[in-house]
């Protein structure tokens, strides 16, 4: 197998700002495998998304690959031995985001050889897949109006909001005045302290919201996250609080709903994992994104009928993704039956 990568630097339709900053570019790692099966040769594409929250940026991505490709990590492996891939990264500590990269690549290389889409390699039915939620960044009360009308037109009916600012109320009141009928999800990104957090979700609950993500800082002590749990009118999701399997069983006692990344999760075999062991607890999934391509993305919605939420909107925040290929119509997902992820 040969492995090669290529950094893309992508702009953003709007600002993009969270409750941490803002950025008009987004940085990613395209990745690439190429190997052979049955006398053909194949390539599959992969993306590390990285995030310096994450503690990986491009430079990190890089030095990782050169690395495994050092180390030899990927000659003579089995294309379908995705268990000896994982032993062999194991050595590695973090770097998830290049982890997942090639995890993706693979992934996509194992269904082309087969003939088969990603969701059919892994048996699972299209029609499941969920409706996907359109992000609306933190902006001025002027500008989030320009993006709520604008996801309106392109009948994106589901917006996750972007909170964790002095005017957060004003802002959900003016977008439910423009979208009377969207379904609203709230996302704080760790900006809240408990008491901040207990009366915006009182105050915002009026408004017809679906749920409310990490809304606590992430210094929060375990009594306030227990207290915010018994006390909120509205359910929650765990995000940066949910980064890896050993982390599910503590969501439970906290959360309603976990937020998986490829990010995060450093592979769709740990995402898949982590899909079942949530289950077993009782808590709802989404699956979620940072600003990435449809490589990533078409990745994580051939996952996503295991789920009951998709906020898989990374490429349709782009201003133009080199990878189009037509896995939307609105907030609908529509897995490709084209061979791998759906990316030639």
């Amino acid at each position: 197998m040969k492995l090669s990568y290529e950094l893309l630097e992508l702009d953003l339709e709007f600002p993009f700002t969270i409750s941490r900053g803002s950025k008009s570019k987004s940085k990613t790692m395209m990745t690439k495998i190429e190997a052979s099966h049955n006398g053909q040769s194949f390539t599959g594409l992969g993306e590390a998304v990285f995030s310096e929250f994450y503690g990986e940026d491009e430079h990190t991505v890089k030095a990782a690959y050169g690395e495994l490709i050092r180390n030899g990590i990927l000659m003579n492996l089995d294309l379908f031995n995705g268990q000896e891939f994982l032993r062999r990264v194991q050595s590695f500590a973090g770097n998830n985001a290049a982890k997942a990269g090639i995890d993706i690549a693979l992934y996509d290389l194992r269904a082309k050889a087969l003939g088969l889409p990603l969701y059919k390699f892994l048996g699972l039915d299209k029609n499941k897949a969920p409706r996907t939620s359109y992000t609306i960044g933190i902006a001025s009360i002027e500008e989030t109006e320009l993006k709520v009308k604008t996801a309106l037109e392109r009948n994106y009916d589901i917006l996750k909001v972007k909170l964790g600012t002095k005017e957060d109320l004003q802002i959900l009141q003016k977008i439910r005045s423009l979208a009377p009928q969207a379904t609203i999800r709230v996302d704080a990104n760790a900006a809240w302290t408990l008491a901040e957090a207990l009366e915006l979700i009182q105050q915002i609950k009026s408004l017809g919201i679906e749920f409310v993500e990490e809304p606590l800082r992430l210094d929060s002590t375990e009594e306030e996250y227990k207290i915010l749990y018994e006390r909120s009118t509205l359910p929650l999701m765990a995000d940066e609080s949910c980064k890896k399997l050993d982390d599910i069983s503590k969501c439970a006692k906290y959360f309603h709903m976990i937020n998986l990344k490829l990010t995060k999760t450093g592979s769709l075999s740990e995402a898949l994992r982590m899909i079942h062991a949530a289950r077993a607890l009782d808590l709802r999934i989404m699956l979620g994104c940072f600003t990435e391509t449809n490589i990533s993305i078409s990745a994580m919605a051939s996952i996503s009928p295991l789920v009951d939420y998709a906020d898989l909107d990374g490429s349709l925040l782009l201003k133009n993704d080199p990878f189009k290929n037509e896995l939307f119509q609105g907030n609908k997902i529509c897995l490709l039956d084209k061979p791998g992820i759906g990316i030639c």
